[in-house]
Protein backbone atom coordinates (compact mmCIF):
# COMPACT_ATOMS: atom_id res chain seq x y z
CA UNK A 1 0.00 0.00 0.00
CA UNK A 2 2.63 2.24 1.22
CA UNK A 3 4.63 1.72 -2.10
CA UNK A 4 1.75 2.43 -4.66
CA UNK A 5 0.67 5.58 -2.47
CA UNK A 6 4.80 6.71 -3.26
CA UNK A 7 3.93 6.29 -6.70
CA UNK A 8 1.10 7.81 -6.85
CA UNK A 9 3.18 11.21 -5.18
CA UNK A 10 5.73 10.75 -7.89
CA UNK A 11 3.08 10.67 -10.53
CA UNK A 12 1.94 14.14 -9.37
CA UNK A 13 5.17 16.06 -8.87
CA UNK A 14 5.99 14.19 -12.39
CA UNK A 15 9.86 12.56 -10.51
CA UNK A 16 10.39 9.77 -9.41
CA UNK A 17 12.12 6.43 -11.26
CA UNK A 18 11.73 2.83 -9.69
CA UNK A 19 13.62 -0.59 -10.44
CA UNK A 20 11.19 -3.68 -11.11
CA UNK A 21 11.70 -6.73 -11.40
CA UNK A 22 8.87 -8.40 -13.50
CA UNK A 23 6.98 -11.33 -12.89
CA UNK A 24 9.26 -13.16 -14.96
CA UNK A 25 13.04 -11.98 -13.35
CA UNK A 26 13.44 -8.95 -15.68
CA UNK A 27 14.53 -5.49 -14.80
CA UNK A 28 12.58 -2.57 -15.65
CA UNK A 29 12.85 1.11 -15.20
CA UNK A 30 9.64 2.79 -13.97
CA UNK A 31 9.29 6.34 -14.83
CA UNK A 32 6.65 8.09 -12.48
CA UNK A 33 5.56 10.14 -16.27
CA UNK A 34 5.09 6.74 -17.97
CA UNK A 35 1.57 5.08 -18.00
CA UNK A 36 3.33 1.42 -18.91
CA UNK A 37 5.48 1.63 -15.22
CA UNK A 38 1.84 2.59 -13.51
CA UNK A 39 0.49 -0.16 -15.08
CA UNK A 40 3.23 -2.69 -13.84
CA UNK A 41 3.53 -1.15 -10.34
CA UNK A 42 -0.68 -1.74 -10.35
CA UNK A 43 -0.93 -5.33 -12.01
CA UNK A 44 2.19 -8.02 -12.16
CA UNK A 45 1.31 -8.39 -16.15
CA UNK A 46 -0.55 -5.89 -18.00
CA UNK A 47 -3.27 -7.31 -20.55
CA UNK A 48 -3.01 -10.55 -18.28
CA UNK A 49 -5.37 -12.80 -20.31
CA UNK A 50 -3.56 -12.18 -23.71
CA UNK A 51 -0.07 -12.50 -22.73
CA UNK A 52 -1.00 -15.93 -20.90
CA UNK A 53 -2.34 -16.99 -23.53
CA UNK A 54 0.53 -15.90 -25.85
CA UNK A 55 2.89 -17.27 -22.93
CA UNK A 56 1.01 -20.90 -23.30
CA UNK A 57 1.90 -21.12 -27.36
CA UNK A 58 5.20 -19.49 -27.78
CA UNK A 59 8.68 -21.88 -27.64
CA UNK A 60 12.26 -20.56 -27.58
CA UNK A 61 12.70 -20.63 -31.14
CA UNK A 62 10.14 -18.74 -31.89
CA UNK A 63 10.88 -15.32 -33.07
CA UNK A 64 8.83 -12.17 -31.39
CA UNK A 65 8.12 -8.75 -33.78
CA UNK A 66 6.98 -6.16 -31.80
CA UNK A 67 5.78 -3.17 -33.77
CA UNK A 68 5.12 -0.13 -31.57
CA UNK A 69 7.60 -1.80 -28.71
CA UNK A 70 6.97 1.44 -26.57
CA UNK A 71 9.87 0.90 -23.53
CA UNK A 72 9.96 -2.64 -24.14
CA UNK A 73 7.40 -4.46 -21.93
CA UNK A 74 5.98 -6.83 -23.43
CA UNK A 75 9.14 -8.02 -25.33
CA UNK A 76 10.27 -8.50 -21.48
CA UNK A 77 7.68 -10.19 -20.41
CA UNK A 78 8.05 -12.91 -22.77
CA UNK A 79 12.20 -13.06 -22.47
CA UNK A 80 11.84 -15.60 -20.61
CA UNK A 81 10.53 -18.25 -23.47
CA UNK A 82 11.87 -15.95 -26.60
CA UNK A 83 15.63 -15.53 -26.10
CA UNK A 84 16.69 -11.86 -26.60
CA UNK A 85 18.55 -12.55 -29.91
CA UNK A 86 14.90 -13.65 -31.99
CA UNK A 87 13.12 -10.28 -30.58
CA UNK A 88 12.88 -7.37 -33.16
CA UNK A 89 11.59 -4.64 -31.89
CA UNK A 90 10.74 -1.32 -33.88
CA UNK A 91 9.48 2.15 -31.63
CA UNK A 92 10.15 5.34 -33.34
CA UNK A 93 9.67 8.16 -30.71
CA UNK A 94 13.26 9.36 -29.62
CA UNK A 95 12.71 9.32 -25.63
CA UNK A 96 10.67 6.10 -25.98
CA UNK A 97 13.16 4.30 -27.63
CA UNK A 98 15.79 5.73 -25.05
CA UNK A 99 14.17 4.24 -22.53
CA UNK A 100 13.59 0.98 -24.62
CA UNK A 101 17.17 0.52 -24.91
CA UNK A 102 17.79 1.31 -21.40
CA UNK A 103 15.59 -1.58 -20.21
CA UNK A 104 17.21 -3.80 -22.74
CA UNK A 105 20.43 -3.24 -21.11
CA UNK A 106 19.25 -3.96 -17.74
CA UNK A 107 18.77 -6.94 -18.71
CA UNK A 108 21.71 -7.45 -21.36
CA UNK A 109 22.72 -10.85 -19.41
CA UNK A 110 19.72 -12.26 -21.09
CA UNK A 111 20.62 -11.31 -24.24
CA UNK A 112 20.39 -8.48 -26.67
CA UNK A 113 17.29 -7.96 -29.21
CA UNK A 114 17.50 -6.16 -31.94
CA UNK A 115 16.18 -2.43 -31.51
CA UNK A 116 15.17 -0.04 -34.23
CA UNK A 117 14.02 3.36 -34.45
CA UNK A 118 11.60 3.50 -36.94
CA UNK A 119 8.22 3.70 -37.40
CA UNK A 120 6.50 0.70 -39.47
CA UNK A 121 3.77 1.61 -42.29
CA UNK A 122 3.15 0.60 -46.03
CA UNK A 123 6.12 3.01 -47.75
CA UNK A 124 9.89 2.86 -46.84
CA UNK A 125 10.74 6.74 -46.33
CA UNK A 126 10.40 9.25 -43.85
CA UNK A 127 7.25 10.69 -41.48
CA UNK A 128 6.95 13.17 -38.89
CA UNK A 129 5.92 12.46 -35.22
CA UNK A 130 5.31 14.39 -31.90
CA UNK A 131 8.64 16.26 -30.31
CA UNK A 132 7.77 14.71 -26.66
CA UNK A 133 9.30 14.52 -24.20
CA UNK A 134 7.45 12.11 -22.09
CA UNK A 135 6.78 8.41 -23.66
CA UNK A 136 3.13 7.70 -23.72
CA UNK A 137 0.70 5.20 -25.92
CA UNK A 138 -0.39 7.77 -28.14
CA UNK A 139 2.87 8.62 -30.40
CA UNK A 140 1.13 8.61 -33.51
CA UNK A 141 2.57 9.18 -36.80
CA UNK A 142 1.79 12.57 -39.16
CA UNK A 143 2.72 12.29 -42.76
CA UNK A 144 1.45 15.28 -44.53
CA UNK A 145 1.62 19.26 -43.91
CA UNK A 146 -2.80 18.68 -43.80
CA UNK A 147 -2.32 16.63 -40.81
CA UNK A 148 -0.16 19.30 -39.22
CA UNK A 149 -2.10 20.66 -35.76
CA UNK A 150 -1.42 24.02 -35.15
CA UNK A 151 2.03 25.08 -33.60
CA UNK A 152 2.75 21.05 -34.18
CA UNK A 153 7.02 20.28 -32.93
CA UNK A 154 7.81 17.26 -34.74
CA UNK A 155 11.01 15.30 -35.77
CA UNK A 156 11.70 13.10 -38.83
CA UNK A 157 11.88 9.62 -38.34
CA UNK A 158 12.93 6.42 -40.72
CA UNK A 159 9.38 4.34 -41.97
CA UNK A 160 9.86 0.80 -43.10
CA UNK A 161 7.78 -1.59 -44.24
CA UNK A 162 7.82 -4.92 -42.54
CA UNK A 163 8.10 -7.05 -45.92
CA UNK A 164 11.22 -4.43 -46.23
CA UNK A 165 12.91 -6.28 -42.83
CA UNK A 166 12.69 -10.29 -43.94
CA UNK A 167 16.46 -10.54 -43.67
CA UNK A 168 16.32 -9.61 -40.19
CA UNK A 169 14.42 -12.78 -39.08
CA UNK A 170 15.09 -14.82 -42.20
CA UNK A 171 14.91 -18.55 -41.44
CA UNK A 172 13.24 -17.92 -38.15
CA UNK A 173 9.82 -18.89 -37.26
CA UNK A 174 8.00 -15.84 -36.11
CA UNK A 175 6.01 -16.68 -33.22
CA UNK A 176 3.82 -14.01 -32.49
CA UNK A 177 3.39 -10.52 -34.25
CA UNK A 178 2.40 -7.74 -31.99
CA UNK A 179 1.53 -4.28 -33.73
CA UNK A 180 0.65 -1.68 -31.65
CA UNK A 181 0.60 1.68 -33.37
CA UNK A 182 -2.66 3.90 -31.96
CA UNK A 183 -4.91 3.71 -35.20
CA UNK A 184 -2.13 3.54 -37.66
CA UNK A 185 -2.50 -0.69 -38.04
CA UNK A 186 -4.19 -0.69 -41.76
CA UNK A 187 -0.43 0.81 -43.24
CA UNK A 188 1.78 -1.45 -41.31
CA UNK A 189 -0.65 -4.61 -42.96
CA UNK A 190 -0.63 -3.42 -46.01
CA UNK A 191 3.22 -3.23 -45.55
CA UNK A 192 3.41 -6.96 -44.01
CA UNK A 193 1.63 -9.29 -46.80
CA UNK A 194 4.58 -11.07 -47.64
CA UNK A 195 5.57 -11.25 -43.99
CA UNK A 196 2.24 -12.84 -43.32
CA UNK A 197 2.22 -14.91 -46.95
CA UNK A 198 5.41 -16.15 -46.53
CA UNK A 199 6.55 -15.85 -43.32
CA UNK A 200 3.42 -16.92 -41.65
CA UNK A 201 3.28 -16.18 -37.87
CA UNK A 202 1.83 -18.56 -35.42
CA UNK A 203 -0.30 -15.21 -34.03
CA UNK A 204 -0.66 -11.73 -34.56
CA UNK A 205 -1.93 -9.89 -31.71
CA UNK A 206 -3.23 -6.37 -32.45
CA UNK A 207 -5.16 -3.03 -32.07
CA UNK A 208 -8.37 -1.78 -32.76
CA UNK A 209 -9.04 1.22 -30.57
CA UNK A 210 -12.69 1.63 -32.61
CA UNK A 211 -13.94 -1.71 -31.27
CA UNK A 212 -14.05 -3.49 -34.63
CA UNK A 213 -12.03 -5.20 -36.76
CA UNK A 214 -10.37 -3.00 -39.74
CA UNK A 215 -11.93 -3.15 -43.09
CA UNK A 216 -8.13 -2.96 -44.71
CA UNK A 217 -6.79 -5.25 -41.55
CA UNK A 218 -9.43 -7.81 -42.28
CA UNK A 219 -8.85 -7.61 -45.96
CA UNK A 220 -5.10 -7.64 -45.64
CA UNK A 221 -5.46 -11.30 -43.20
CA UNK A 222 -8.02 -12.88 -45.05
CA UNK A 223 -6.21 -12.60 -48.40
CA UNK A 224 -3.47 -13.75 -46.42
CA UNK A 225 -4.78 -17.04 -44.86
CA UNK A 226 -5.10 -16.08 -41.57
CA UNK A 227 -8.77 -16.24 -39.47
CA UNK A 228 -9.23 -13.25 -36.64
CA UNK A 229 -10.51 -13.75 -33.55
CA UNK A 230 -10.54 -12.64 -30.15
CA UNK A 231 -10.24 -13.65 -26.25
CA UNK A 232 -13.74 -13.68 -24.20
CA UNK A 233 -12.93 -14.84 -20.99
CA UNK A 234 -9.61 -16.37 -21.87
CA UNK A 235 -11.04 -18.74 -24.55
CA UNK A 236 -10.35 -18.53 -28.41
CA UNK A 237 -13.82 -16.90 -30.11
CA UNK A 238 -13.84 -17.11 -33.48
CA UNK A 239 -17.07 -15.56 -33.72
CA UNK A 240 -16.48 -12.38 -32.08
CA UNK A 241 -14.20 -9.26 -32.77
CA UNK A 242 -15.59 -6.38 -31.19
CA UNK A 243 -12.74 -6.38 -28.65
CA UNK A 244 -9.98 -3.63 -28.40
CA UNK A 245 -6.97 -6.57 -28.44
CA UNK A 246 -7.77 -8.67 -31.17
CA UNK A 247 -5.70 -11.83 -32.66
CA UNK A 248 -4.95 -13.63 -35.99
CA UNK A 249 -3.58 -17.04 -36.46
CA UNK A 250 -2.95 -18.99 -39.95
CA UNK A 251 -6.12 -20.98 -40.97
CA UNK A 252 -4.86 -23.96 -41.55
CA UNK A 253 -3.17 -23.75 -37.64
CA UNK A 254 -7.10 -22.42 -36.64
CA UNK A 255 -7.67 -25.75 -34.52
CA UNK A 256 -5.06 -25.60 -32.38
CA UNK A 257 -6.06 -22.47 -30.40
CA UNK A 258 -9.31 -23.49 -30.22
CA UNK A 259 -11.05 -25.72 -27.24
CA UNK A 260 -14.43 -24.67 -27.62
CA UNK A 261 -15.33 -26.41 -31.26
CA UNK A 262 -18.85 -24.75 -31.58
CA UNK A 263 -16.67 -21.34 -31.82
CA UNK A 264 -14.06 -22.65 -34.20
CA UNK A 265 -16.71 -23.37 -36.26
CA UNK A 266 -17.67 -20.32 -36.94
CA UNK A 267 -15.55 -18.44 -39.97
Amino acid sequence: MFSALKWQLDKRIGAGRRRLTLVNGRLFEAHADCVISSALIYADMPEYDELHFVRRHLNADDALIDVGANVGHIGLLLNDIVRAERIFAFEPTPVTFQRLQANWELNRTFGSPRLFQMAVGNDDGEALIPDVSVPNTMNAIVSTEDEFPRNFVGVAVPVTRLDSMRRWWHGQRIGLLKIDVEGHEDDVFRGATNVLKQDRPKLVMFESLDGGLSPVVNAVLTSSGYRVFQLVNGQVDFSRRDAQNLFACPVEDSANYCSRPNLCAVS
